[in-house]
């Protein structure tokens, strides 16, 4: 299949892996997301449906990859072809709900939030499509395990008092890890896990991280918080990982595990052999274009029969928790609104910019 794949690029995004992967299994992909230093694309303010229409050749579908960044481009609504998004940070705001009723299918990484999608948009083609693991970076690499626990992830500011920060400070003080605040390319991740004896992970709101599968995809024993999301459903509890309960579970089984080295061993192997036959990214993909290609499936968008008012104030609320002043500015221009009414719709975006 040709997919027009639109998404934020950096090295380690969810949408470059699904990019390979897609080329992995013979597909064609135009990358017609935002440019950056090392990467040419279109600007937000751009028409995707001019974009795609621009095209050497229509492809088949279109895909939209969370999370955002400051990237949702006008005309979805107006495309010719089938479109999806797969929606990841489910559990962080609400914006996405109103995206999604841009898309003739929604993908949602987080089983939990299935029924809120499928309300919001109205029909049944919103599916459960948990993340993974690319295999060109996230394998085992069989080097020595000289990490008691490894832990790569998101430690910025304004994760500082969760308690991922809480638990990652605990377990630097009793056990050797690698250095948890460093920023590291996908190579990178997958050899710190390749040397990792456990994995750790914590949920930020209870979400089935890509941890989780990257970890066991390096052959390490991954330990994370107890979650819903479908977690039971995609591993076997303390035979392919296992889970904590709170502060004092955690040291305790990371102590537990580091001297019973079989066991540990017995879990990792097991988790790896599940990740790598069931939760690749190559698999999410063959699952996605599944769904898409399937004899029933519709383009029955939302925002396809909507008037131009519902499609217009739909962008407004995801333009403004997305900080795409911009875009505001060019939508208000083409309603028509004048000066003072531009920058009244344009308030609620600078109020999220300097508070948050």
């Amino acid at each position: 299949m040709h997919i027009a794949l639109g998404y934020r690029w950096f090295a380690t995004s969810l949408g470059f892996h699904l990019e390979r992967a897609l080329e992995q299994l013979g597909h064609t992909v135009s990358y017609v997301g935002l440019p950056s230093e090392t990467r040419s694309g279109y600007e937000s303010g751009i028409r995707i449906d001019r974009v795609i229409a621009a095209l050497p050749q229509l492809p088949d579908l279109y895909l939209w990859i969370d999370p955002a960044g400051r990237y949702f481009p006008a005309g979805i609504e107006n495309l010719p072809i089938p479109s999806a998004c797969w929606l990841v940070d489910v559990h962080l705001g609400h914006w996405r709900q109103e995206a999604a009723r841009f898309f003739d299918a929604v993908f949602v990484a987080q089983k939990d939030y299935v029924p809120r999608f499928k309300e919001a948009v109205g029909h049944d083609q919103v599916y459960w499509l948990p993340l993974g693991a690319a295999d060109d970076v996230h394998r085992n690499l069989h080097l020595p395990r000289i990490y008691d626990v490894g832990f790569v992830g998101n430690i910025a500011r304004a994760h500082r008092g969760t308690a991922r920060a809480q638990r990652l400070t605990l377990i630097a003080s009793r056990f050797h890890t690698n250095d948890i605040y460093g920023a590291y390319l996908p190579a990178e991740v997958g050899r710190i896990y390749s040397q990792s004896r456990i994995v750790f992970n914590t949920s930020i709101a209870g979400d089935v991280t890509m941890r989780i599968f990257e970890g066991t995809a390096c052959g390490a024993m991954v330990l994370t918080d107890a979650v819903s999301n479908g977690l039971q459903e995609l591993f076997m509890i303390n035979e392919e990982l296992v889970t904590f309960q709170d502060d004092h579970d955690l040291v305790a089984k990371i102590e537990y595990y580091l001297e019973h080295a079989d066991e540990r061993y017995a879990i990792a192997l097991a988790g790896e052999r599940r990740t790598v036959t069931q939760h690749l990214y190559t698999h999410r993909t063959q699952t996605m274009l599944s769904a898409m290609t399937a004899s029933q499936f519709k383009r029955i968008a939302p925002m396809r029969a909507a008037s131009v008012e519902t499609r217009f104030h739909a962008r407004m609320q995801i333009y403004t928790h997305l900080h795409m002043l911009d875009s505001i500015m060019d939508e208000a221009r083409s309603a028509g609104y004048g000066p003072l009414r531009r920058m009244w719709v344009v308030l609620p975006c600078l109020a999220r910019r300097i508070w948050i």
